[in-house]
């Protein structure tokens, strides 16, 4: 088992078998500022269609399951041997890091955001690569909306191109990094445990090889389920569970597929497969204004967040895998959680080792994908040069987590081009040379 243990008041990850933790420090200001959407939470705004709001009542269903029973504040999300081996003989590299502490000059962005300033010449970095990412694109109609910048817990960089600031982004993809924060929320509440076989209707019959099927597997696209992840000709597994003849009971037709592969074995990019996530999710919580709902008490509400756009099928069930949708900001505020380690205000909203966990190398994955979360630089070798994981959302939407540099980086686009890409890497590595 990986065994965590403090240092100055932060969190690592500590495995023998593995390289040691880098040391951070972190820089503050006090300046504060009203933040713009507002003081308080509100409630989801939920969807049946993509990024189109509608007044609906889907169907409530009361949770079959037991009452949630409440884990000790401090529990430590523990990740088997054999996961922690399968990494190294993968060839794989993991490194513990330092999650920063909120500065305690800097008050949690709950309310309103702490506005800090940046320092030359990274202000002036700053303001040409937004600036030309802005006015000059690289192809006609490559355009990205917004850019927000949290450094020492302070908000450092809020620009839009034409984005109005109150209104919901498209997050795409990057809903499946917030469907993995459900999940972390109710293992720190004891409701689940990742690591049992996960019970779906579908493989209820334990001769069924599916049966063997972990949430740990699904939310590394591991489970071997078959599935096409294809967009071009509306005619693959994803089109037709978004938007086609599928999009009824989206995790049905997810669980009911056939085995491809051994689960896990292969690893298989599914938007699928987290839509059979947010159902494991939904089997503790109830489906409809129960879940969402859930979420707004039990996560967003917390951070601050609100007005989430969702879309619902038609059993109630959140998208897992895509549109989940926050204003600029709030997509921040998300970011911010994970940098923190799971804690907020004082509070731990997700199990102690569960960051490090969303980040680790996923062993059929060539390092590049962790659980429901991207991995841009496992350990600080790559082009970025240091340790760096993201949220990634079709046609250009990131969060990314800079633990070494107190950094959460949000670029949304809503173009094919991959700007966004080229624009956070030239953030990312402005604020490294500024350090």
């Amino acid at each position: 088992m990986m065994m965590n243990r403090r240092i100055e008041g932060r969190r690592r990850i500590g495995a023998a078998a593995l390289v040691g933790a880098l040391v951070l420090t972190v820089a503050c200001s006090d300046d504060e500022e009203e933040d713009t959407p507002g003081s308080g939470p509100t409630p989801s705004t939920e969807s049946t269609s993509v990024g189109t709001p509608a007044t609906v009542s889907p169907t409530e269903v009361t949770p079959t399951t037991a009452p949630p029973t409440t884990a000790p504040a401090e529990s430590l999300f523990e990740v088997p041997t054999q996961r922690l081996d399968a990494i190294q003989a993968a060839g794989l590299t993991f490194v513990p890091v330092e999650y920063p502490n909120q500065p305690d000059d800097v008050p949690w962005p709950t309310r309103r955001w702490t506005r800090g300033t940046l320092e030359r010449p990274l202000r002036g970095d700053v303001d040409r690569i937004v600036g030309r990412a802005f006015t000059k694109p690289q192809f006609e109609g490559d355009t990205i909306d917004a850019v927000v910048a949290v450094q020492g817990g302070e908000l450092v960089v809020e620009e839009y191109n034409g984005w109005d600031p109150n209104e919901p982004h498209v997050s795409w993809s990057m809903a499946k990094s917030i469907t993995q924060s459900m999940v972390g929320r109710l293992v720190q509440e004891g409701r689940i445990d990742i690591w049992e076989p996960y019970a779906a209707p579908e493989w209820a019959d334990p001769a069924d090889p599916r049966h063997e099927i972990t949430l740990d597997m699904l939310l590394r696209m591991s489970s071997g389920l078959e599935w096409t992840e294809d967009y071009g000709d509306g005619e693959g597994d994803v089109l037709r569970m978004l938007f086609g003849d599928r999009k009824k009971d989206r995790a049905h037709f997810v669980a009911d597929r056939p085995l491809a592969a051994k689960p896990d074995t292969v690893w298989s990019y599914s938007t699928g497969t987290s839509n059979v996530v947010a159902r494991a999710v939904a089997d503790e919580v109830g489906l409809g204004r129960q879940m969402t709902r859930w979420a707004d008490r039990e996560l967003f509400g917390k951070l601050g967040i609100s007005g989430v756009r969702h879309s619902l099928d038609g059993t109630g069930l959140v998208n897992g895998g895509s549109v989940i949708d926050m204003k600029p900001t709030d997509f921040a505020r998300f970011g911010l959680l994970y940098l923190r380690d799971g804690e907020w205000d004082g509070e731990r909203l997700l199990p102690e080792g569960w960051v490090d966990y969303s980040r680790m190398p996923t062993p059929t994955a060539n390092g590049v994908y962790g659980a429901h979360w991207w991995i841009d630089d496992a350990d600080g070798s790559g082009d970025l040069g240091v340790v760096a994981f993201s949220a990634q959302g079709f046609n250009g939407q990131t969060i990314t987590i800079v633990p070494e540099l107190d950094l959460v980086l949000v670029v949304l686009s809503a173009a094919p081009s991959g700007s966004d890409n080229r624009v956070r890497s030239q953030l990312v590595e402005a604020f490294a040379a500024a350090r």
